[in-house]
């Protein structure tokens, strides 16, 4: 006796129909005829007695329905619990992936993970507003994918580099600058800048608020959200600066490079102490360094390797100004002599 002659017996049993028994259970009646009839040879007992124009339980068929029903109900709660366990025994890792990040690095990471590793749960997060060095601290999330000043003021944290990217300004289509192919910061000398309170624009080695000021850049807006800043960059009150993806677009916004300012990393960050041989964090990280070339023996996950390494400080905004007007003078010279 198997679970579809149970299942196919329970329902004609119940409509005292084979016809309604097949509709119910979306399949034929002669598919339900089938199982009864397997049944009854199998248990050697007549279940039902039937004509042209009726069905009907015999006495014995009549007791197996009465206790099949209480089991095949126990049998459902039971089942339903050992799924309910599985589903927490399964291994999941919950990955936080920045809005503007270029995802390709991390796609290709994906696919030979989930090959080598197909009982482990990959979740993916869409950006939230909250820090990122938070929500791993909290274990909210297991691992983040994004840029690295995001991570780089917690010891606790580790960071695989796998890419860099570049920073462009963002304007709307009738600005002045949209003409340019290119900027530098002294070309957005005299204009708005609108920034938003998150972590996409609070990498310190960008450039301070002094410089700013020093070249003329007002500071117009803090906003509260991402989404409420590049509203007041569409509606023209002025421009923005932010790392995000060459293939990158937004809607109703012209985005071009900014020039002379170092590239900015990209990759995994996660906690240090979670990270252990055998953990699915662990197993992810390596894969990823496999997968861009990386020496296992370079990824220290439990020595903060990539975060006590002192990152190289960019040269500040006026000093690359300064000296891409002394090389200019230079060149000026050379040229009148």
């Amino acid at each position: 006796m198997n679970s579809t002659q149970i299942t196919c017996f329970l329902e004609v049993a119940k409509s005292l129909s084979f016809v309604r028994a097949a509709k119910a259970l979306y399949t034929t009646q002669p598919v339900i005829s089938y199982q009864i009839k397997s049944l009854e040879s199998e248990l050697k007992v007549l279940l039902f007695t039937r004509d042209n124009r009726n069905v009907a339980l015999t006495a014995a068929g009549e007791f197996l329905y009465v206790h099949l029903e209480s089991i095949s109900k126990k049998m459902d709660e039971v089942i339903g619990v050992a799924r309910a366990i599985q589903r927490e025994e399964q291994p999941a890792i919950r990955i936080l992936v920045q809005r503007l990040v270029d995802y390709s690095c991390l796609t290709r990471t994906m696919k030979v993970f989930s090959d080598h590793y197909p009982l482990v749960q990959v979740d993916i997060l869409a950006h939230t507003e909250h820090r990122t060095r938070d929500l791993l601290a909290a274990n909210e999330i297991q691992l983040a994918f994004g840029y690295r000043y995001e991570v780089s003021q917690n010891p606790r944290l580790g960071f695989l580099p796998l890419d860099r990217a570049s920073y462009y300004v963002l304007v709307n289509k009738e600005h002045r600058l949209c003409a340019y192919k290119y900027l530098t910061f002294e070309d957005l000398s005299g204009e708005k800048l609108i920034i938003a309170d998150t972590e996409l624009q609070k990498n310190k080695g960008l450039i301070s608020l002094k410089e700013l000021e020093q070249m003329k850049i007002t500071v117009c807006h803090q906003y509260s959200s991402f989404d409420s800043m590049l509203l007041a960059v569409e509606a023209g009150i002025g421009f923005t600066v932010l790392p995000c993806g060459k293939a990158k677009r937004f809607s109703g916004l012209i985005k071009i490079p900014l020039k002379n300012v170092p590239l900015i990393e990209q990759g995994l960050a996660w906690v240090c102490a979670e990270a252990q041989e055998g953990t699915v964090i662990r197993q992810f990280v390596d894969t990823a360094a496999q997968c861009h070339g990386i020496p296992l023996k370079s990824v220290s996950l439990a020595n903060h390797e990539y975060m006590n390494e002192p990152m190289p400080q960019p040269p500040s905004i006026s000093a690359i100004i300064r000296d891409s007007t002394k090389t200019a003078c230079k060149e000026s010279k050379s040229m009148l002599s």
